[in-house]
């Protein structure tokens, strides 16, 4: 292993001299991976492709590596069979295969070839960089750009070669070096491939904000934006009269104060002025956020901010400059009757309490006893602002609350201190018992901190209920109390509490079970199955013959919501499993009624909570479908707490977002409402979600 690694580590001068071989042939030499469709099958025994779709779709949702059915479809496969095994080489992380997927980088099938340098960099394969480089130099656009995201994702090992390619000690790199001879599309994905870098390469990028296509002049302004590179500054600021909007939006978050030296603090404060009357609220969003970081001295323009015509301007202008500028009790009771809305009050009532104003004392006892629960809990957060708030007195006080969300809530203010005191741990401990399964999961959740012996036998009292439960969350957190009381204190748990754990009813799930492996009292879970039961066969063959047959229609989906209605184009060849899952939720009416529990302005817009809280879910988890999809302006993408713990949450996308590529599954893309979207805010209703096949 040791001499194979050596194999492919990299000077300076080989990686120019593998650009130069590429560059100066012009083209690469395509030798075909796989031998002729025909070739190897009797022809009395034809292959049951569909079936083979089922069995590969099976072996990524599992997790397994099944190198004889992936072996099988690269060499009898059609295109798409061949370029979804591919993929899955990727997904599983199946290394064995990894030197196939080079070679497949010159497959005469561009979709299998971009396939497979997206699953060389979902498996960040090092090995691969030679031929990744060469891809980026000499193939088709679509290889190229999967090549560029793939040596991305492979990080600082990159650098020479994403150096190179971008023009590296050129003297116009616009014109002569490796990414000027490719479409803007790939030049755009090899410009953000170096925002994963750990030093970001600033004057190789500024250049490019002069490219003549626009998709590299995004991707140059999004690398020097996300991370704020302050050496970017001054190549910025002219580009805030940019015509493309998206551009504005990352000189807007890139001038923020604490990024910008200080002889050019007047000249960025100048061009955030004119940002902030931008025609795109996304841009205003992200520029109220940068001018409120120049403290009291933009006072006057920021106060124009708090009466803009969009609520998530208004609301992103309040989130900055609550510390700053809320002081003033006449400016926040100003703002306040200005704006009726919850997301803004309940805004400027946390705000107050974190600037240390006294403004918000009357809506605050309003709130307190208020009918709608989510300003109850609002009154929570906004009193958890106040570094000399008493917790645990703050917890008891909403703990007899009616509405479970609230009683979560107050269990959240003991989050931050050790849960050593008796009467925060004895508050803990009656809340095992609550009949919000959520408030029992923040229970045992914050026991788990500091678990000891102590509180074994009141947990353990709720197992069988929590066993019962479709709540998977409450069932996790237990398990891990049980493992994390084991680890820390088990000489102190006694034989009874011995005996009662090793007659607890194992989990359904092996991925709970395996939460409490180490538990020597449950060492009977070990015989049982490392992995979850796979679904039936018939299941995964009906899937794939929906979703994967060529033809098959693209399902639609409508979001009725409270601003209008959002149409989606779901995409079910690429992630057949999620899309199964989403449909199948919204038929049931899971949906109905539901609230957009997180808006993040100029971010995304997430929903699937039915509570409205952000917790609880269906009961099941879906596993992660990591594809080529991108997450652009209306990307649908399953939102997760972790790899392959998706369930019914979903997030849109307001604006590109190119770091969650390859990280989160894009299952879908709005093909109309966008304006729907923009003006969604925290608390906006999802009335149903409609399924048009």
């Amino acid at each position: 292993m040791a001499a194979r690694r050596k194999q492919y580590k990299l000077t300076s001068s080989s990686i120019r001299s593998a650009f130069a071989s590429v560059c100066t042939a012009g083209v690469i030499t395509v030798v075909s991976a796989c031998a002729p469709a025909a070739s190897g099958v009797p022809a009395a025994a034809p292959l049951d492709h569909s079936r083979l779709d089922a069995r590969l779709l099976a072996m990524v949702d599992r997790r397994e590596r099944d190198t004889l059915l992936v072996d099988t479809l690269l060499l009898v496969g059609e295109s798409e069979r061949r370029a979804r095994a591919a993929l899955a080489i990727g997904q599983v992380q199946m290394r064995a295969r990894y030197g196939a997927l080079r070679r497949l980088l010159v497959d005469s099938d561009t979709a299998v070839a971009a396939n497979a340098a997206f699953a060389l960099g979902l498996g960040k394969d090092a090995a691969s960089l030679v031929a990744l480089g060469r891809a980026v130099a000499g193939a088709p656009d679509p290889v190229a750009r999967e090549a560029a995201w793939a040596l991305g994702e492979l990080g600082d090992v990159s650098r020479s070669v994403l150096s190179l390619a971008l023009g590296e000690g050129s003297a116009q790199p616009l014109l002569s070096s490796t990414a000027a001879q490719r479409s803007g599309l790939v030049r755009a994905e090899l410009l953000l491939a170096t925002v994963k870098l750990r030093a970001i390469p600033v004057t190789l990028l500024t250049p490019w904000l002069a490219d003549t296509s626009l998709q590299a002049v995004r991707a140059a302004a999004y690398t020097i934006a996300r991370p704020r590179v302050a050496a970017g500054v001054r190549a910025m600021l002219p580009l805030a009269r940019h015509r493309d909007e998206i551009v504005r939006q990352h000189v807007a978050r890139t001038l923020a104060r604490t990024n910008v030296a200080d002889s050019l603090a007047a000249r960025a404060r100048e061009a955030l002025v004119l940002l902030i009357a931008d025609s795109s609220a996304l841009v205003r969003a992200n520029a109220v956020r940068s001018l409120a970081s120049f403290g009291p001295s933009v006072l006057a323009e920021m106060q124009g901010a708090l009466n803009d015509r969009d609520q998530n301007v208004r609301l992103a202008a309040l989130e900055a400059i609550g510390a700053v500028f809320l002081r003033d009790p006449a400016l926040w009771r100003r703002a306040w009757s200005n704006d009726t809305s919850f997301v803004v009050r309940r805004a400027l009532l946390v705000g107050a309490r974190g600037a240390g104003s006294d403004a918000y004392a009357a809506a605050e006892s309003l709130w307190t006893r208020a009918s709608d629960w989510r300003q109850r809990a609002a009154v929570i957060e906004s009193r958890l602002r106040d570094p000399k708030v008493d917790r645990l007195k703050l917890a008891r006080t909403f703990a007899a609350d009616a509405d479970g969300r609230v009683r979560s809530a107050a269990l959240s203010s003991l989050d931050t201190i050790a849960i050593t005191d008796e009467g925060a741990r004895a508050l803990l401990r009656s809340a095992l018992a609550d009949r919000d399964p959520q408030v029992r999961s923040r229970a045992i959740s914050a026991l788990a901190r500091t678990p000891t012996a102590d509180d074994l036998s009141a947990v353990l009292d709720q197992y069988a209920a929590v066993l019962r439960e479709k709540d998977d969350e409450v069932r996790g957190a237990l398990l891990r109390y049980i493992a994390r009381t084991w680890d820390r204190d088990s000489a102190r748990v006694n034989s009874v509490l011995r005996s009662r754990l090793s007659s607890l009813a194992p989990p359904a799930a092996a991925s709970e079970r395996a939460i409490a492996q180490r538990v020597t009292p449950l060492a009977a879970w070990r015989q049982l199955p490392t992995v979850d039961a796979p679904r039936p066969a018939a299941d995964y063959e009906r899937i794939a013959r929906q979703w994967l047959r060529r033809g098959a229609t693209k399902p639609t989906a409508v979001l009725h919501t409270s601003r209008g209605d959002v149409v989606i184009e779901l995409y079910a060849a690429d992630a057949p499993l999620v899309v199964e899952a989403f449909i199948n939720l919204a038929r049931t009416g899971y949906y109905r009624d539901t609230w957009f529990h997180r808006v993040v302005p100029n971010f995304v817009a997430q929903d699937g909570s039915p509570r409205g809280d952000g917790s609880g879910g269906p009961g099941f988890t879906v596993r992660d479908a990591w594809t080529r999809q991108r997450h652009d302006r209306g990307a649908l993408g399953l939102a997760t707490a972790g790899p392959d713990t998706g369930d019914a949450q979903y997030y849109f996308c307001h604006s590109p977002q190119p770091h969650l590529d390859g990280h989160y599954t894009v299952f879908g893309h709005i093909v109309s409402g966008y304006d729907v979207l923009d003006r969604i805010v925290q608390g906006d209703r999802v009335r149903s979600v409609e399924i048009r096949s």
